[in-house]
């Protein structure tokens, strides 16, 4: 870099191309030329440091060096900053950078600090600020939120609570900032007391803290208290808003990660009447609501609020990648690829979520050639890319292309396998009939298999009938995740084709001595913006009578067109009969009369299911789809059906 002709002072261009001012000789004022100012210096820094690359920041260093700036801790700390970006993977650098820095003041200190944290090292960052209190370097305001965050990442219980008590010695715990970081943390730790003492300490109508006691109770799976807190909050405040979009945003992100996600709408809906207008951060909770229960309506409300507000709202990769996501989960996989093609900003996490879109509706060859596009476009795959593409080959029986792409992983990418990507070839083995090969894999791991692991060999052992491998894996799992009801009901699954009726009632003992509780099967349909949920059991719709009858009168239609009920996966040594009349009231099948009786002819039914869909609801779909001449799309919880003309999308491989 020349910086003689870069960074020549504007005023003598300014006076030579407007006055026609003659320089004089150029050995005269050679250091006036040459010699770039600390001010210089930092303006280049901090223009567009996004686009750095580490060649160019190392040229900035040393003109830094070179023109002695670099002891100025401003430089230097802005320097350090653009070294510590996590796009560079490069905190090491950063790290040994801040040994050369001549007594680095707090400034230096913070920012080193909140690098670390920012490159998910907390426990890096109380070091560095054990070292700022060691070298006389007072901490200041600034220095506390990033550690106290950096505590609660890093879940350090004692250590939190002595940069708490260094907060009040030093008199800054009443800056808002603060305190809300020290409530978070205390959040993040459960302990919701402390947090709250906190909040309460000193009189403050901080929404800030208040949101972050909000998001503290929800933390601690308090979601009562959180409620009240968010209601309090409207009693408290006079003459500011009481509260903004971020205090609802907090709410509903809340609602979500507590699995609450029909609050979340409701709350959503509640905030559209009080006319709090929803940004960016809002939206994107809302759509990873829409996607979980299947509300493609609230979906594409959100997506036309997006589009009208185009001028005020981003569609940045963030909010794109939700929009796709929520798309590909209602059973829209053309307006989830429309999305993405049509999106100007493209992270990593969009190809994910589009070849996880792929992979959910089974489309295996479509996942694995976006999987190579995203190369081409310059996107490298990451652990994730991998999760899904191997999903998918999983979901169509893919068995050697899921291979080739695994031993790739390490010898191409220079990616090493974790339990999750073992898993994902566990299952694709499996799922395609070898066993052995399988549970071969297994043992042969060179990490220590989780329950995931056993549990795809599990499935696979149901899916084929292997009672005897199933019945050792099975014995296993319940004892690594003794209140996991999936597990028992997956073995006594295989103990029920097997017409071993013994060993289901030895496994329901087991059960209830244990005290586990099985996760009721539900399924959900939206209608008019309104999801409805169906349980087995359960007659507590308004319009229940009615979908009984219906669903009585397409049993029979189904029966007259050759329909048998399978009732081997009934957990019960009951009469056949009783075994049929359990099926016929599967959730699933209770949400599909009630798609028939509130829609229109040859409209699709969109239904969500939270457990598997059992071969007999699968048989009894197919048949529904060819007799009555409707498109049903069903998402259980491992991919998407796609029933047509007496076919589904799945081949039966499932």
């Amino acid at each position: 870099m020349n910086a003689a002709t870069t960074y020549s002072p504007p005023y003598h261009r300014r006076h030579h191309q407007h006055h026609h001012f003659q320089l004089p000789p150029p050995q005269s004022q050679p250091s006036i030329v040459s010699i770039p100012t600390q001010k210089s210096i930092l303006d280049l820094l901090n223009s567009k440091p996004a686009t750095f690359s580490l060649q160019s920041l190392a040229q900035i260093h040393a003109l830094a060096l070179k023109t002695g700036h670099f002891h100025d801790h401003f430089v230097s700390g802005t320097l350090l900053k653009c070294y510590a970006n996590p796009r560079f993977h490069n905190l090491d650098s950063a790290i040994q950078l801040f040994r050369n820095v001549p007594s680095p003041n707090v400034f230096v200190h913070n920012v080193l600090i909140k690098a670390c944290l920012d490159n998910g090292e907390p426990l890096q960052a109380v070091w560095l600020y054990y070292e700022l209190m060691m070298n006389d370097a007072k901490p200041n305001k600034f220095t506390y939120p990033t550690l106290l965050k950096a505590c609660g990442d890093g879940g350090i219980v004692a250590e939190g609570k002595q940069v708490h008590c260094h907060v009040v010695k030093l008199g800054f715990a009443g800056d808002g900032h603060v305190k809300s970081a020290g409530i978070r943390m205390y959040g993040y730790f459960g302990m919701a007391a402390d947090a709250r003492k906190m909040l309460d300490d000193e009189d403050d109508d901080d929404a800030v803290c208040w949101n972050a006691m909000i998001d503290g109770y929800f933390r601690c799976g308090d979601v009562g208290s959180a409620e009240e807190v968010f209601d309090e909050m409207g009693d408290l405040f006079d003459e500011m808003p009481d509260r903004d979009e971020i205090s609802w945003s907090v709410v509903i992100d809340g609602y979500i990660k507590s699995g609450f996600y029909k609050e979340a709408l409701e709350v959503f809906n509640t905030m559209q009447s009080e006319r709090i207008r929803p940004g960016k951060f809002v939206l994107t909770s809302v759509l990873a609501a829409c996607a979980h229960l299947g509300a493609l309506d609230h979906g594409r409300w959100v997506h036309a609020y997006v589009r009208r507000k185009k001028k005020s709202i981003v569609m940045d990769a963030v909010l794109g990648t939700a929009l796709l996501d929520m798309y590909a989960k209602c059973g829209r996989l053309d307006m989830a690829w429309e999305v993405f093609e049509s999106m100007k900003e493209k992270e990593v996490f969009s190809w994910n979520a589009m070849i996880k879109g792929l992979a959910m509706h089974g489309r295996a060859d479509d996942a694995v050639e976006l999987f190579f596009e995203m190369q081409r476009r310059k996107f490298r795959p990451n652990g994730i890319t991998f999760i899904g593409v191997l999903n998918a080959c999983a979901h169509s029986g893919a068995v050697e292309q899921a291979l080739k792409l695994f031993n790739s992983m390490e010898n191409v990418y220079n990616i090493e396998p974790e339990v999750e990507h073992y898993g994902c070839l566990v299952d694709c083995l499996g799922r395609s009939g070898r066993l052995e090969e399988a549970e071969e894999l297994v043992n042969s791991m060179p990490i220590e298999p989780n329950p995931a692991v056993y549990g795809s060999l599990l499935g696979a052992c149901r899916i084929h009938g292997n009672a005897e491998l199933g019945e050792r894996i099975g014995r296993l799992l319940l004892e690594l995740e003794p209140n996991n009801s999936g597990r028992y009901a997956l073995l006594s699954n295989i103990y029920a084709k097997a017409e071993r009726w013994d060993d289901v009632a030895e496994v329901r003992k087991l059960m209830k001595e244990r005290g586990v509780k099985t996760n009721p099967g539900s399924s959900m349909i939206e209608l008019g913006g309104c999801v409805h949920e169906f349980k087995m059991g359960e007659g507590c719709h308004p319009k229940m009578k009615e979908i009984y009858s219906t669903l009585k009168v397409m049993i029979e239609r189904l029966e007259m067109e050759g329909y048998v009920p399978n009732t081997s996966q009934v957990l019960f040594n009951i009469e056949e009969e009783e075994k049929e009349t359990a099926l016929q009231y599967h959730s699933e099948k209770l949400a599909i009369a009630f798609g028939f009786i509130s829609t229109k002819p040859g409209e699709t039914i969109r239904v969500v299911k939270n457990l598997r869909v059992c071969d007999d609801c699968h048989s009894a779909i197919k048949l529904i789809s060819r007799v009555y001449g409707r498109e049903i799309a069903l998402r259980d919880r491992v991919r998407y059906h796609h029933f047509r003309d007496g076919t589904c999308s799945c081949k039966d491989f499932w």
